[in-house]
Parts: structure tokens; C-alpha cells; sequence
């Protein structure tokens, strides 16, 4: 009989590695106690590379990857998924773009195809470009209306001011106007390969044979013109307070968003930082910034800390949402309490 490591946590101990010879990294685990498979994985081609006029495409590239090939139009594929209970699915941000996908154990080798069709071959069909660009356009609608996605918004503009961070990764509605389909077609062209790319297996599988079928689906996959991804510039912190609002009309909250840069995720400076804002309030209600905002107050609906950080610079922001009327008592009782 067969025995499996059941360790609840993964380490070095009992994840399996493979590097195939054209850059494709694999990683594998094997956990039996379900007979599924979760897939999870990045290539490097997010929004960096996008130009700023055409905002957007390195996400409307990964939202279309799905919606025809040079095998299965969309209606084949979305039955694929559907008749063996499985799913994946693709976005962009601002260094990557992601996929994750599950499926049973069985239908494993279905879906690393379906995967690689997506990634290699995909033909991004007229109709189904323009049914995501009304998506993505309605979606910028809703986001112009909602009052604590245009706070975030507008705080990335001033702390990462010159810097790509500032930009939103899903564009804004002009420039996703300006995507065309040819737009689409040679950002993949261009951006997608093997090189950098990783996928993560885990569940009812054996590891050995895991990088064996990746290869048979992703191994002769090559992209001579595939670019690493830009160097990112220096930020250039804040010297002075900047204070900026966005009026929306016909709402009965604010939400207001206060911090500046971080530590990078390396920086020695970081988990000391990340201890201090699971005090300060990383746990919403739970931390020093929901107790006297909140709880003593009564000033906000929601009140929070976040220190986020990554391989570029990041941000230490407290998020609440207040009344209106009370935007000034909430934002000096936050600076009081940082």
C-alpha cells in the first residue's frame, strides 16, 4: 500500500520540480485525500508592457484566451469544461498573467490541453472580442460609480505618481475602446512563451509523471521574441502631504484612503512592518485603527490597514468608509492613531 505525505502545508520536502528545457517551470504535489487536481500558474506578460494609450490589453488579452482556438471555437470548449465538471480560467495584472484551473484527477490530461490551446493557439474570434469589451466596459462604469474602487484608484495615482504602479491594470474606457483585435493577436504573439512560465499541480496525482505530461502539451512550445519584462524605476516617495477628492454624485458614502509607500516584499523592514499593521489594523474591526475610528466612535462602516508589497514598491494605506458629513473627524482620528 501506498503511503503519501499528509502534511496540511507544502515545503521543500514534498514538492516534486521540473525545469523543461524551454523554460516551462513544474511543480507538483500529491495530496489524496480528494480525487481532484487544482492547476495553478503565470507567465510573465501583464500590464507593464501595455501602452499607455492602450491600457488594458494585457487583460483583454487573458480574458479572451478562452473564447476560441485553432482547435475548439468557444461553444467546444466551454462544453469541455462543463461535461467533465471542471474549470479554468485566465487574468492579467500588473507583472503576470495568471491562470488556475480544477478538474478530477481523470480528466487531468483534458484539461493541461485545454491549457495549452489557450495559451498557444488562441484566435481571439470577432464576436467574442467584442462581448468582452462591452464586459470590461461595463465594468469601468460600475467602477466609476463605486466609491471605495475610485479612492484606491486615485491614492495609486498619488503615492506611485511617474511610477507604471500608478496606472489601473483593467484601463480605463478609452483605451479600451482602442484595442482591436489585431491589438490582441500580436500582444500574444509577442508576449507569450515558455520562458518564465510556472505551473503548480496539486491533488489525487503522482508527481513523477506530472512534468512527462506537461512536456507532451507545453514541451516543443518556443518564442524566440518573447521579452523579459521591463526594469522597474526608482519611486520617488512624497515630500508633502497631497490631499486629492473625487466627487460622485448621489451617494450617501465616502470612502477615503490614507498612507504612503512600504517596504518592498525583501526589504529587512518588512515583517516588522507586517506585524505593526496586523496591530494598527489588518484585521479590520480587530485592530487599533477599527477600535477608535469604529468602535469608540461610531465615524465608519468599515475601517482597515493594508501593507502591500511585492517585487516592486509598495503601499502602507488605512481604508474606511464614512458618512459624508463626518470625512474630516474619521480622516484626523486615523493620522492621530498612525
Amino acid at each position: 500500500m501506498k503511503t503519501h505525505n499528509q502534511h496540511s502545508l507544502p515545503g521543500p520536502d514534498d514538492i516534486t520540480r521540473e525545469l523543461l528545457p524551454n523554460g516551462v517551470t513544474v511543480l507538483a504535489r500529491t495530496n489524496f485525500n480528494s480525487p481532484s487536481v487544482v492547476i495553478g500558474g503565470y507567465l510573465p506578460c501583464g500590464s507593464l508592457f501595455d501602452p499607455d494609450e492602450k491600457l488594458g490589453l494585457a487583460d483583454f488579452t487573458a480574458s479572451s484566451l478562452l473564447r476560441g482556438s485553432e482547435k475548439r471555437n468557444f461553444q467546444e470548449i466551454f462544453e469541455a469544461l462543463e461535461s467533465t465538471g471542471a474549470n479554468l480560467s485566465f487574468s492579467a495584472g500588473g507583472h503576470t498573467a495568471g491562470f488556475t484551473g480544477r478538474c478530477l484527477s481523470e480528466d487531468l490530461p483534458l484539461l493541461l490541453e485545454l491549457l495549452a490551446e489557450a495559451l498557444r493557439v488562441p484566435v481571439f474570434p470577432g464576436k467574442q472580442v467584442e462581448r468582452l469589451r462591452a464586459q470590461f466596459l461595463t465594468g469601468l462604469a460600475l467602477r466609476a460609480q463605486d466609491t471605495a474602487e475610485m479612492a484606491s484608484l486615485t491614492f495609486d495615482q498619488i503615492v506611485y505618481a511617474g511610477h507604471p504602479y500608478a496606472r489601473p491594470d483593467d484601463g480605463w474606457p478609452e483605451t479600451i475602446q482602442a484595442i482591436t483585435r489585431g491589438d490582441l493577436a500580436d500582444f500574444h504573439r509577442l508576449h507569450y512563451g515558455p520562458n518564465g512560465l510556472v505551473l503548480a499541480i496539486v491533488g489525487a496525482v503522482e508527481p513523477k509523471t506530472i512534468a512527462s505530461e506537461v512536456a507532451g502539451v507545453l514541451g516543443d512550445w518556443t518564442n524566440r521574441s518573447q521579452p523579459d519584462l521591463p526594469a522597474l524605476p526608482d519611486l520617488k516617495p512624497l515630500k508633502k502631504t497631497v490631499t486629492r477628492k473625487v466627487k460622485i454624485p448621489g451617494k450617501s458614502q465616502a470612502d477615503l484612503v490614507i498612507g504612503t509607500t512600504g517596504p518592498r516584499r525583501k526589504d529587512p523592514e518588512f515583517m516588522p512592518a507586517s506585524l505593526g499593521n496586523s496591530v494598527l489594523g489588518q484585521f479590520g474591526m480587530a485592530g487599533r485603527i477599527g477600535e477608535v475610528v469604529r468602535e469608540k466612535s461610531g465615524l465608519a462602516y468599515y475601517a482597515s490597514s493594508s501593507l502591500s508589497a511585492g517585487i516592486g514598491p509598495g503601499a502602507w494605506d488605512v481604508s474606511a468608509g464614512v458618512n459624508p458629513a463626518n470625512v474630516q473627524k474619521a480622516r484626523d482620528l486615523i493620522c492621530q492613531e498612525i
